[in-house]
């Protein structure tokens, strides 16, 4: 069979949509590449149809812009050791103060979050100790190399202390909303201790920052407009449903940390706040962790 050449196309972005046009035609082609560009390869007959084609695919779309891929300017480049550190206050909170998961230590008896005492004895502040309480030291470790992961793409983007207070409160949502669904839906006793419900609050952040930051940048594919939420579920679902693992605390903890950032509009393209904002934020997350804990043994 003869076969004719169209070409050349130097743009490889073209490529497709021109693919695409021959085949809503339904003609056959090939792709051949020669030193001065692409070309696709048809039969002969079809030469003058896809010649046609593509001309008037090119008039139809020449005052189409396509938009530009906007390379992000994160606010807070080198803020690269916020998350280590506070994952590594975390583990070292369970080496020097807490150890494993006893029923004979004070801080697992009033700090675990027992959804009874939270909602029949107001003991909200479990909420937040929890998130600090680990089982053993695989359960730390776990949860601080994962943490520091995630909380140093996020302090990039919104700041240290921004950061910080709203991991801190996504996860104390995810452990309130956890609650909850143990008593009113499942009608279950649960207890619950781990920063993994932070973790995924985190994860929920960074996925709800992305989705708000496309939309502020009016990126028009749908796949961009919903590809954040559903990155963070398959990472929900790879790294939190293990059958060891608490999944609810994960879901909703995920669940918590992705309403939290939309309705806040974290990631929302404004540029860096001041110093003074970001220490006010941390002095806050360190005023809840330290308030949690004095609530605790003031109780009992």
């Amino acid at each position: 069979m003869d076969l004719g050449l169209i070409g050349p196309i130097r743009d490889r972005r073209l490529l497709s949509e021109y693919s695409l046009v021959l085949r809503s035609m339904e003609i056959d082609h090939g792709l051949t590449t020669r030193p001065d560009g692409f070309y696709f390869s048809v039969a002969a007959r079809d030469v003058d149809r896809s010649v046609d084609a593509l001309r008037s695919y090119e008039e139809e779309n020449r005052d189409f812009v396509r938009p530009r891929a906007v390379r992000e300017r994160l606010a807070y480049p080198d803020a690269t050791l916020v998350g280590p550190l506070a994952m590594g206050l975390l583990a070292a909170f369970f080496a020097f103060v807490t150890g494993p998961a006893s029923h004979a230590s004070r801080f697992f008896v009033y700090g675990t979050s027992d959804d009874r005492l939270v909602s029949m004895f107001g003991q909200w502040h479990r909420a937040i100790t929890a998130l600090t309480l680990h089982a053993d030291a695989g359960h730390v470790v776990g949860n601080a190399l994962a943490g520091a992961v995630f909380l140093t793409f996020l302090v990039r983007r919104v700041g240290p202390g921004k950061g910080l207070f709203l991991a801190l409160l996504a996860g104390t949502l995810g452990n309130l909303f956890n609650t909850a669904v143990h008593l009113f839906v499942l009608h279950q006793p649960h207890r619950s201790i781990g920063a993994s419900t932070a973790v995924f609050a985190i994860v929920g952040l960074l996925s709800a920052s992305q989705l708000v930051q496309n939309r502020a940048q009016g990126v028009r594919r749908w796949t961009d407009r919903v590809g954040p939420i559903v990155g963070g579920l398959a990472l929900l679902g790879m790294l939190g449903a293990s059958p060891h693992s608490d999944v609810w605390a994960h879901v909703l903890g995920f669940a918590a940390g992705a309403g939290l950032g939309i309705v806040t509009r974290i990631g929302a393209p404004t540029g860096p706040t001041s110093a003074n904002v970001q220490r006010a934020y941390l002095a806050a997350t360190v005023v809840a962790l330290v308030g949690a804990w004095t609530a605790a043994f003031l109780v009992h």
